[in-house]
């Protein structure tokens, strides 16, 4: 007999993307099915899916508000006209294809038994928490191998919300390693999606599809009616191209029944090898990868994450499901893991969150914490602006934030006004051990090397791609500039221009502003804001 509990509740604790009032959460527990259905407002969104006879729990479907189905049903419930290949992938699931030589990720019940060795397997263990206060779902599973052994314990928490018409998922996922654990780079990772066909993008190839009788049947030709998906990443990157490339998200949009229906998929800066590769296909896999840099990157770079036993990590994802309308980026970004940490340090009344080192004709090291006309001739607040002036008898300043920052993204708007422009931002510091972001004319190179990373004694190691397009000379400019580690990437006017990594590099330390010395130059600033994770 099936036992069934319901949960109810309205999910006020989860992210907000607007003011729209929050939608209702049920939970309905199936423990004779070994299923939770999740329920907003009252119609189903998905279920969790703990069943031993699959390799890993998954969230399956994944249903927009108007009701049409986003996840390909095979091979739980397969569907007429869809594809029968790979049969791991399973509506949305979370592991990887090497962990200590075991494959997590194509396990399934296609594997032969003598091979089952070589697997891996995820065992749902227990349901923690179903929370009516925030509509979470908390679960622990353990990742094993074909003999039962746990290498990894999972503990899971799935929040549920939605938006007007985006349904919303936050995975919080932390392994523990109970030994010597290590994550080989690997293609086949990590957060996954398997998509319906209409989702998928149009292809040629010959491929196995279920006909009308549930038979697997080989199509030579295929008929692409109604299969319109398309891939677009943070990058400003389509298609086939999003494959192998880093983002901060990838939305993967269509058309069913001529409505229009999206999943985006957002990767967190907190995460491991933020921000993450992605491994989309045509034929509807969708999957974000930060562990597989070797594989995506052609041997450039490695990874090869590892933990200790006793040591953990945690992964946070977020996944939007729209339906009735086109997701641009801007919409994206109210519900981005980064845009919504942003501080505002300057919004054009005045610079009580900087400092300048020297107080113009004092020692050097003088802290000025009042900054005003009186205490120097560089920086000035004027019209809700900063602006930023010197001549060639004057010795250069940096203006520097109070507040000091691991991994964070700065974003400003910059506008060139007069002369020789010589500016920047440093990313935690001034010497050696930080970059600093050039804006204007380099000092040394005689040429503009905006956005590019300035080394003090290594001079420009990386120039900027795209500048000379993209820079407007008698306009307003919006730059972002991120570090995470040592890692820094640059945005100019919507597009990544520089990526680079310092070897030996400074973690911790204050934003500047810079101003260099004996130039003839005005540069006006506006709009200053930083995110720190």
């Amino acid at each position: 007999m099936s036992s069934l509990m319901v949960f109810m509740s309205s999910c006020e604790g989860q992210p907000k993307a607007t003011e729209a009032e929050s939608a209702s959460v049920v939970f309905v527990e199936d423990a004779a099915n070994q299923k939770i259905d999740v329920k907003l407002n009252g119609s189903l969104f998905t279920s969790y899916h703990y069943q031993s006879s699959l390799p890993k729990p998954v969230l399956f479907p994944l249903v927009t508000a108007s009701g049409k189905t986003l996840t390909r049903g095979f091979p739980i419930d397969p569907q007429p006209g869809e594809r029968v290949d790979h049969p791991h992938h399973m509506g949305h699931w979370f592991n990887y294809g090497d962990v200590n030589g075991l494959d997590f990720w194509n396990n399934s019940d296609a594997i032969p038994e003598e091979r089952l060795e070589n697997y891996g397997k995820i065992v749902h263990s227990e349901i923690v928490k179903v929370d009516s206060d925030n509509g979470s779902l908390s679960t622990k599973s353990s990742w094993q191998n074909s003999a039962g052994e746990p290498l990894l314990d999972e503990a899971t928490v799935f929040k549920f919300s939605q938006e007007g018409n985006t349904r919303i998922v936050d995975r919080f996922t932390t392994l523990t390693a109970l030994q010597d654990v290590s994550f080989k780079d690997n293609k086949e990772g990590v957060f996954g999606v398997r998509v319906t066909r209409a989702m998928e993008l149009p292809a040629k190839k010959p491929a196995i599809f279920v006909d009308a009788q549930g038979i697997p049947t080989e199509v030579k030709v295929l008929d692409n009616t109604g299969v319109n998906g398309n891939y677009l990443s943070s990058e400003g990157l389509e298609g086939n191209d999003v494959w192998g490339t880093r983002a901060e998200w990838v939305k993967l949009y269509s058309t069913i029944d001529e409505e229009p229906v999206s999943i985006t998929i957002l990767d967190n800066p907190n995460n491991v090898g933020y921000p993450t590769y992605w491994h989309a296909r045509d034929y509807g896999l969708f999957s974000a990868n930060p562990l597989g840099q070797e594989v995506f990157s052609k041997g450039k770079e490695a990874l090869n994450f590892a933990l200790e036993s006793g040591a953990s990590v945690t992964f946070h994802y977020r996944m939007l499901v729209h339906n009735g309308s086109v997701l641009n980026a801007e919409d994206i970004s109210e519900f981005s893991l980064v845009d919504t940490k942003y501080k505002n340090y300057f919004d054009g009344s005045d610079l009580s969150q900087w400092e300048i080192k020297t107080r113009r004709g004092e020692a050097e090291g003088v802290v000025v914490n009042e900054i005003d006309t009186a205490d120097n001739i560089w920086w000035s607040v004027e019209d809700n602006l900063l602006k930023v002036k010197n001549g060639p008898d004057e010795k250069g300043s940096t203006l520097w934030t109070k507040d000091s920052f691991d991994n964070f993204r700065v974003r400003l708007e910059f506008k060139f006004i007069s002369g020789n422009i010589d500016s920047g931002v440093f990313m935690r510091g001034s010497d050696q051990l930080n970059p600093q972001i050039q804006i204007g004319v380099s000092g040394s190179l005689k040429r503009d090397m905006t956005c590019s990373p300035y080394v003090p004694k290594k001079g420009y190691p990386q120039e900027a791609t795209k500048v000379k397009s993209l820079l407007k000379m008698d306009d307003w400019n919006n730059m972002v500039a991120e570090a995470i580690g040592n890692r820094y990437r640059v945005w100019l006017n919507g597009e990544h221009v520089m990526d680079y990594i310092l070897e030996d590099a400074n973690l911790k330390g204050p934003v500047g502003i810079q101003l260099h010395s004996n130039r003839q130059m005005e540069i006006w600033y506006k709009s200053i804001d930083i995110a720190s994770f």
